[in-house]
């Protein structure tokens, strides 16, 4: 193969996706972690927390389209060459974002169970976020696709009109939920990890700080002072968010779904 045209191949890498896997100068990092979650659980605010730390880069939702632009025809090569990206930056830690919808249906990868164990199995290790109030965590979708508002900082004036639900969507989503989530349980049967819970972990700020310790510690690094600039979208009290509040009490109430709404 001539000169020119390694060149023009390894120009057209440097330019894909995976142009970081013919950077021979740049080491990959051997501390390396997943954030394995869905959305709307609180991986934004995680992430903050986490990049408090110096030695840390953790990365984006790498395998969404903003992001990737198109379909990641070999995710081992991609996720090897995105890891790269904390070495660029000096950081020794990696980590990165991705969420089961996006391996499961936009990627469409048949075969995504076995890509997580295989990161497990070369010393990746996973995080696994997860909502347990499966009706908040629809009302989150709804109030995010009803505003177009997902997330809010400390300093930001937004207030929200209260919005009317489906009950039966509400219902929907909830079960939805639960399949997904033993599906998650599932992917990670075998994958050793640590589970971060969102109304446990997150939701107060004076939780914080504790999570992100024991994260520093599952990574084998010191402790370090964290902090966040972002807030809830809502409140405590479902009645300051949902119109028609009564209608969804008396929906659930008596059922094995009442519990969500305290």
């Amino acid at each position: 193969m001539s000169r020119k045209i390694i060149r023009s191949v390894n120009n057209a890498i440097k330019k894909s996706k995976y142009g970081n896997l013919i950077r021979r100068n740049v080491a990959y990092p051997e501390n390396r972690f997943v954030i394995y979650t869905r959305g709307r659980t609180g991986s934004t605010l995680l992430t903050e927390l986490i990049n408090c730390h110096p030695d840390i880069f953790c990365d984006v939702e790498i395998f969404n389209y903003l992001y990737c632009k198109s379909r990641v025809m070999f995710p081992n090569q991609y996720i090897k060459s995105c890891s790269r990206r904390a070495s660029l930056l000096n950081k020794p830690v990696y980590g990165f974002k991705v969420k089961i919808a996006q391996l499961r249906f936009e990627h469409k990868y048949k075969n995504y169970d076995s890509i997580l164990k295989q990161l497990s199995q070369d010393g990746w290790k996973f995080i696994y976020l997860k909502r347990t109030n499966f009706l908040r965590h629809k009302l989150s979708n709804l109030l995010a696709a009803e505003t177009q508002v997902f997330h809010l900082k400390k300093n930001d004036d937004a207030k929200f009109e209260k919005i009317k639900v489906n009950c039966d969507v509400l219902l929907e989503g909830i079960k939805y939920s639960e399949e997904v989530e033993r599906t998650e349980s599932d992917n990670l049967k075998s994958i050793p990890h640590i589970t971060v819970e969102y109304e446990k972990d997150l939701l107060r700020d004076e939780n914080h700080q504790k999570i992100s310790d024991k994260i520093f510690s599952y990574l084998g690094l010191e402790s370090c002072s964290v902090s966040t600039d972002y807030k809830r979208l809502t409140g405590d009290n479902l009645e300051d968010v949902i119109a028609n509040y009564d209608e969804v009490v008396r929906f659930f109430k008596n059922t094995e779904y009442e519990k969500y709404l305290n």
